[in-house]
């Protein structure tokens, strides 16, 4: 692996960006961190780092942005495509994205300047609704480095609100001065490899460019993917969903536009998904709707499935849809059961895996059984620990990992990379990475691959 010193981070501004982000900043030119290093020498920085962050705050996932919503569902045009469940299709394309002939001499200093596209949607917005807390105890949601806390719980002790969660996000980032590191309003279009180098297509949201798009490409030695897994939401295919959607408008969304429960009041709703946000809105909706019910395939064990079964269980569980009917707004599920008078219907049914941004071939992904492209229950194929990517380890994941010590999880990647990018740990040959993973999956399921602690 040739020497590596401009590193890109992708989602700087999440928990994942701002742990990899500090581990790396940390290092001096000889390898070593000042954090605990006498020897060191914090002024000689063995790295230059960029992260891009395409909010304008931080907090990634965390930030909520005055609860800002992304479109409900996918546009109709997406819709009648009938291939919405792909993460190329429901992303899409910018109409005014510039060519790589007229970003070659681009940079931070010199950008290209192009309308905004109206229709591009990339599912920046978070899936935070208020009142919504953690699901582990407060101490698996700190860095190593940070002192416990004395802020009131809010009689949700030992969880946290999402607002306790983003204002320690920000006094890591302000202790730390990691924001010098990050630009903001910038999302990264396109990541692609020539040679040894990675180039990165990227455009910037400039509210005082007259409405306009700006954009420049930028080069990298390395690039490490930071992005989070709560942003493009998955839509199954279904038959007739996209003319059941456009018959009966803003009676289909996804659970990421979920806000207020008494959105609901009265009304019969129907959650598509066993996951733990199926249940998360459900017992909301509980309080206040005329019936929930919860659609899901009942022969499939579910996630930490002894605590999500107890909780599905609190709802009617019904089987997996297999067509919606517009013409008398009936949904027909996999038993023959045909579903009359659903008011609603919240797909809680993920996000997808996949990364438009990334050319085709960086990296590979799963597809599950009936799916016809990755989808939310996907695995990245070929990543050594969840996150060297085997066949070209100067691209790392941090954050794939699904396990309640989220923050300690995100500090030992970052470790890891720090280690063998500086040259002072190697990775395994390529046939143990691989043997790895095949031991993985041996012991789990290709939807649980990323998964641990259940």
């Amino acid at each position: 692996m040739d020497t590596i010193e401009d590193i890109a981070i992708i989602g700087a501004g999440g928990v994942a960006g701002l742990t990899v982000l500090r581990e790396l900043a940390l290092i001096d030119e000889c390898g070593r961190t000042y954090v605990d290093c006498e020897n060191a020498c914090p002024d000689t920085r063995r790295f230059n780092i960029i992260g891009f962050e395409q909010k304008h705050e931080l907090g990634g996932t965390w930030f909520t942005d005055d609860y800002q919503l992304d479109p409900p569902m996918p546009s109709q045009h997406v819709l009648n495509t009938e291939q919405y469940d792909s993460v190329k299709v429901i992303r899409g394309e910018h109409t005014y994205a510039p060519s790589d002939e007229q970003l070659e001499n681009t940079s931070i200093n010199n950008q290209i300047s192009t309308k905004t596209d109206p229709s591009y949607c990339n599912w920046s917005r978070c899936a935070i609704w208020p009142g919504l807390y953690t699901n582990v105890p407060e101490i698996y949601m700190r860095h190593s480095t940070s002192e416990r806390s004395d802020e009131p719980l809010n009689g949700l002790g030992p969880f946290l609100t999402h607002e306790q969660v983003r204002q320690r996000l920000l006094e890591f980032a302000r202790t730390e001065h990691l924001d010098e590191h990050i630009r903001f309003n910038t999302e990264v279009y396109n990541v692609k490899k020539a040679g040894s180098k990675w180039t990165l297509t990227l455009r910037v949201s400039n509210p005082h460019n007259d409405g306009g798009d700006l954009w420049y490409q930028q080069c990298f030695d390395a690039v490490i993917l930071a992005q989070g897994s709560y942003s493009i939401p998955f839509i199954p295919h279904y038959p007739g969903l996209s003319e059941y959607v456009s018959k009966f408008p803003g009676s289909v969304l996804h659970s990421k536009s979920y806000r207020d429960p008494l959105s609901f009041k009265d009304k019969r709703v129907l959650i598509v998904g066993g996951n733990i946000s199926a249940i998360d809105i459900g017992q909301y909706l509980d309080q206040v709707a005329k019936e929930v019910l919860i659609s899901r395939n009942l022969s499939h064990e579910l996630y930490l499935s002894t605590h999500m079964t107890r909780c599905t269980n609190s709802f009617k569980n019904i089987q997996s849809i297999s067509r919606f009917i517009p013409q008398t707004k009936q949904i027909e599920l996999t038993d023959g059961t045909i579903l009359e008078d659903i008011d609603a219907v919240i797909f809680a049914t993920g996000y997808h895996i996949e990364l438009p941004f990334l050319e085709e071939g960086i990296l590979e992904y799963s597809t599950p059984a009936r799916c016809r492209f990755p989808s939310s229950n996907s695995r990245v194929k070929g990543l050594y620990q969840h996150v060297f990517n085997i066949e070209d380890p100067t691209i790392a994941m941090v954050g794939k990992v699904v396990a309640p010590p989220l923050f300690r999880t995100l500090e030992s990647q970052a470790a890891a990379i720090a280690g063998v990018w500086t040259g002072q740990r190697k990775l395994p040959l390529k046939q143990e990475q691989y043997a790895w993973e095949r031991r993985r999956l041996e012991t789990v399921r290709e939807s649980m691959f990323h998964k641990y602690g259940v």
